[in-house]
């Protein structure tokens, strides 16, 4: 409830709500404290401030309002007498005498307020609201033209992945055998399916990360690690025009892509032609695949020339970049071309395959006087592990075994009073933190690893 000296605020529908609300007995409307106001569905209406009080009582207390507060004696209906001065009350006295008067406010008896949830009924709700509404828990079912990715694993180990799309009359080989396409339409992502030789395979719709190293490719990607490291250099954000040199399969421009969102652009430029052509395909095979499963449509936010860098420059020259994304054999080349249009103390990121590369381009940094500063050279590590129950050599799971109690021994230098002191904490502590489960597991790095690309490097242009 409020309490003495909280401040509210009471809030009174127009007239043509207050003459429904009398004729159809529904006197509910709503009370709002603070800033938040509480009201049904069938009360909704244009909302006036009546004015500001101090009051002690329930918030979401119902009060019909029968005028509009023009004084202090109309909003003081609402308080108790022993906070009402005797002027207040002589008034309040004459005004209750009269027949048929219209100068107070009327409260409903006193309810508990109940919480905002309990307001929503169904009766409440617009039949169209309501379905729309409705929670989706499950996902839309696989239709034709969803991309799909298969995944069968046996004891921890990928065995076959597969990434392929959906068509009414497909069918989906493997050396375990093949699913037709029709199998699995109307179906949700993240269940198994038998094959033709009862084989489980894994459905599921591909992550960005997923399609990136799946798709098909001309030149060796930017693996998803160091496109992570990358974007977190440059600090991307919705909005931003970004320059990306070095197309190669589309793979860092599709990460760009969802960074700069609608708002932003990503021009990005390959000398060759077939790079060209298959990160434009590649864009626009996943642009397709996300519009057919999403509401939210993929921003057509990137433009892919084929040009070289070094001789872009009219095409770049009246856009200005936040940041710049080099992925290319020779970066130090095109630097000089791309520093006019850099914003002051933007970002640019370079990504080489190895150290040799860096080195040549801090030395054409150094050789131009080029007005930037290497920041950091960093090389992004993953190491794939496998944590899983352990298992004897017939298949069963090992059981966790109590420790043994050794025969009682005192160290060099350890009195028996301290020994017991030491097991009496051992207890202790044992008796706090229980292990959970039974069964005990292994924990140790795969043996063998996500291929490793290169290194990447942190600049930023300066004066």
């Amino acid at each position: 409830p409020f309490q003495t000296g909280k401040q509210g605020k009471i809030f009174a529908p127009c007239l043509q709500h207050q003459r429904r609300a009398r004729g159809s007995g529904n006197s509910r409307v709503a009370v709002a404290s603070a800033c938040r106001l509480i009201m049904t569905s069938r009360d909704r209406c244009c909302w006036r401030s009546v004015g500001s009080l101090y009051m002690q009582g329930c918030p979401g207390q119902d009060v019909v309002c029968e005028r509009g507060a023009q004084a202090a004696g109309g909003i003081s209906w609402l308080l108790p007498p022993d906070f009402v001065s005797q002027e207040i009350l002589d008034l309040r006295g004459a005004g209750g005498t009269q027949q048929g008067g219209t100068h107070g406010l009327q409260s409903t008896p006193f309810s508990p307020a109940q919480p905002l949830a309990t307001h929503w009924e169904g009766a409440d709700l617009h039949p169209d609201t309501a379905q729309r509404w409705q929670p989706s828990p499950q996902g839309a079912p696989f239709t034709p033209g969803d991309l799909v990715v298969c995944d069968f694993r046996r004891r921890h180990y990928t065995e076959f992945k597969k990434i392929f799309l959906l068509t009414p009359l497909g069918r989906l080989s493997s050396n375990w055998g093949f699913i037709s396409h029709r199998d699995i339409e109307g179906k949700l992502p993240g269940q198994r399916f038998r094959t033709s030789t009862g084989t489980e395979f894994l459905l599921k719709r591909p992550t960005l990360e997923e399609y990136v190293t799946m798709m098909k490719r001309g030149p060796t990607i930017s693996y998803p690690k160091d496109t992570a490291a990358m974007l977190l250099m440059m600090d991307v954000n919705p909005g931003d025009t970004v320059l990306e040199a070095g197309s190669g399969s589309g793979g860092l421009s599709l990460f760009l892509s969802r960074a700069v969102g609608a708002a932003g652009r990503v021009y990005s430029f390959d000398v060759r032609a077939d790079h060209h052509a298959i990160a434009k395909k590649n864009f626009q095979r996943w642009r397709d695949a996300w519009e057919h499963r999403s509401r939210e449509p993929w921003p057509e936010n990137v433009t892919f020339i084929n040009k070289d860098i070094a001789s872009a420059l009219p095409d770049i020259k009246p856009v200005a970049f936040d940041s710049v994304a080099l992925d290319m054999l020779n970066p130090q080349v095109a630097l000089p071309t791309i520093l006019p249009n850099l914003k002051q103390g933007a970002v640019c990121a370079v990504y080489l395959a190895n150290i040799t590369q860096v080195i040549d381009l801090l030395e054409g940094i150094r050789s131009c006087q080029l007005s930037m500063v290497c920041e950091k050279i960093v090389e992004v590590s993953w190491k794939d592990w496998l944590v899983a129950p352990s298992v004897r050599k017939d298949g069963s799971v090992s059981q966790r075994l109590k420790p043994e109690n050794n025969v009682e021994s005192f160290q060099e230098g350890v009195t028996p009073d301290e020994h017991q002191e030491s097991d009496r904490d051992d207890e202790e502590s044992s008796s706090e933190v229980k292990p959970f489960g039974q069964v005990p597991y292994i924990a140790r790095p795969l043996p063998w690893q996500a291929g490793h690309t290169g290194e990447s490097i942190h600049k930023a242009s300066c004066d």
